[in-house]
């Protein structure tokens, strides 16, 4: 009864506290409505296409390589061979092939390939727009000839130069070109251990593939991402509204009357991590209502989500129950608004409240990851993005024992008697 007592106690003071209620529930309400349309063309899949810029340079033609190579062999090998080997030479210039696949239908809308002559090099390669550099040396295609029909010879190779600047467009181009080249390897081995090309289907469709968007099953709208970002974001102040109005009734004495009144100090110190865990569940659920009744962001797993906003809700509780301890044992305030005024707005920015800054810095991802915030808001993105509880297990677990330290530091710092002011 009395731990109800402290619940009702508690929701009672929020309820006669509009300002602040009108801030927990309204503000992210309002900040998911203006940040979710202001930044939609930014964060919408498509709305910025990467754009890759390749330069190839050839110094040598490669009609003219073949021609040489034809020449040379057509002296050496039976007729019915050099027969075989001109029907199918055109299907062997690796230059060609590289070009169909940079130019193919797939690719036009953001490859862009120039060809650059040789005495040009060196301008190219100042220029920082060109996501990467192709050079084809001298004699690339006639020794590589040479080394499939002949064998002879070591395997030429191109000369590949990225642009490090550009971190996703140079990672495509490299990603094609290793595609490439598995494909070349592997119609070598089938040309020299005699085996048909048709029968495994190897093609040039089998080198483009299809281009899809990265991660594209995982593209959610701006309006759920600021969604969930403020959500994570706002119900931390819980934390800091709930440590304050503990100790406001440290300084009314409520605390210690109830010591007086025979009953356990624990019993006020569950009550306020009940009280936390309560009401975050609470601002949590009538946010996301909002944003499903105004955007239709709807959850695919349900299950996955209560979830994850249960666990979140007990970490939001612990945190209340440990600022509460501190300002008992500083016997100040201090803390909390501490709390509310920095460490939520640095906890933010870490988890990507405001902006995905993991998606560029990966070493920010990781440490939001270890924030509560951060660790909920990628969980909840990974449910949208069709993942399920179990794919998210990890994110579960370190919420629960974030939560569950901070529990444990509560109870040290709680106080077990009365409190002098």
């Amino acid at each position: 009864m009395m731990l109800w007592n402290i619940i009702k106690k508690q929701g009672l003071i929020f309820f006669r506290n509009p300002q602040e209620l009108l801030l927990l529930i309204a503000l992210p309400m309002v900040l998911i409505t203006i940040l979710g349309t202001a930044l939609s063309g930014f964060m919408e899949a498509g709305s910025s296409p990467i754009t890759v810029k390749i330069a190839l340079i050839e110094n040598e033609s490669e009609p003219e390589q073949v021609d040489r190579f034809l020449h040379e062999i057509e002296k050496e090998l039976p007729p019915n061979v050099l027969v075989g080997i001109e029907e199918n030479i055109n299907q062997s210039m690796p230059i060609t092939a590289l070009k169909e696949v940079f130019t193919d239908e797939s690719m036009k809308d953001f490859v862009e390939l120039d060809y650059v002559n040789p005495s040009d090099r060196d301008k190219v390669l100042k220029d920082n727009t060109y996501t990467s550099i192709i050079e084809v040396p001298k004699n690339f295609t006639y020794e590589l000839l040479k080394y499939i029909v002949l064998g002879e010879s070591e395997q030429p190779s191109l000369k590949i130069n990225l642009n490090e600047g550009s971190h996703v467009g140079a990672g495509i181009v490299n990603n094609i070109l290793t595609q490439f080249q598995d494909q070349l390897s592997l119609g070598v081995f089938l040309d020299k251990n005699g085996i048909d090309p048709s029968v495994i289907a190897v093609s040039n469709e089998t080198v483009v593939g299809k281009m899809t968007t990265i991660d594209e099953k995982g593209s959610i709208s701006s309006q759920a991402y600021y969604s969930i970002g403020m959500v994570v974001m706002n119900v931390l102040y819980i934390a800091g509204s709930i440590g304050s109005h503990a100790f406001r009734e440290k300084r009314s004495n409520v605390f210690d009357r109830i010591i007086i009144s025979d009953v356990s100090g624990w019993v006020y110190f569950i009550g306020v991590l009940l009280s936390g865990t309560i009401f975050a569940f609470m601002q949590t659920i009538i946010v996301f209502t909002f944003s499903w009744l105004v955007f239709g962001i709807v959850w695919p797993d349900l299950i996955a989500f209560f979830a994850t906003t249960l666990a979140f809700s007990f970490s939001v509780g612990g945190l209340a129950v440990l600022l509460s301890a501190i300002s008992y044992r500083i016997n100040s305030v201090s803390i909390t608004s501490f709390f509310s005024s920095v460490v939520v707005t640095l906890l933010s920015v870490l988890g990507g409240s405001f902006f995905p800054i993991g998606d560029f810095l990966p070493f920010f991802q990781a440490i939001g990851n270890i924030t509560p915030n951060g660790a909920s808001m990628s969980a909840y993105i990974s449910i949208l993005r069709g993942d399920s509880l179990l794919d998210i297990g990890d994110h579960l677990i370190f919420l629960l024992l974030f939560a569950f330290s901070l529990v444990i530091v509560a109870a040290l710092c709680f106080p077990k008697r009365r409190i002098s002011k």
